[in-house]
């Protein structure tokens, strides 16, 4: 779940906005600092799944022979690997269950700031910040869709995973960003 940063401070405006100016069920004593521990925890999580690519990738290339053995599909492999791992590591893969991680994160963060003044109980905290997230998932996925459409609709079939279908998909993501103010 790699989200663009303008998107990431859109969500730490939105959580802000709704917990301290609109709702008051949280008053940090300094915004800025409150905002910058929002924006580290979807940092910390991007490099968690940073480095859960990276071992997927060395434990593909150190078992290369074993995959051109059995005639395994690179891309099978690939996923296969990454979700035991993931499994391991306490990462879910699947994009509304992330959010909903780092919604809980990002909770814990509020709850044990000695600089955050807290109203609300926990649990209506983290729905909250759980909806706003799920919303940010919402515009991803139409985004990521948009662009899945785009490629599909090319006169050539460009395989999914396939380093053409990669560089098409990031340009036209990028695109899509721009179009939506998030680049």
């Amino acid at each position: 779940m790699r989200l663009p940063e303008k998107l990431v401070e859109r969500i730490a405006d939105r959580i802000i906005k709704e917990l301290y100016e609109i709702e008051k069920v949280v008053e940090p004593e300094d915004l800025y600092s409150f905002k910058k521990k929002i924006i580290s925890i979807f940092k910390e999580v991007e490099e968690q799944e940073r480095l859960l690519d990276e071992k997927t990738k060395e434990i593909l290339k150190q078992k290369l022979e074993l995959l051109e053995e059995t005639s395994m599909d690179y891309r099978t492999a690939y996923k296969t690997v990454r979700s035991k791992l993931a499994e391991e590591m306490n990462i879910h893969t699947s994009r509304r269950e992330r959010m909903n991680q780092v919604a809980h994160k990002i909770k814990d963060m509020i709850m044990s700031d000695p600089t955050v003044e807290i109203y609300e109980e926990p649990s209506m905290i983290r729905n909250r910040i759980r909806n706003i997230l799920m919303d940010a998932v919402k515009e991803e996925e139409e985004i990521d869709k948009e662009v899945r459409e785009r490629i599909r609709s090319y006169s050539k079939r460009i395989v999914e995973g396939t380093p053409e279908w990669n560089h098409l998909y990031r340009r036209i993501y990028d695109d899509a960003l721009k179009r939506r103010g998030l680049l």
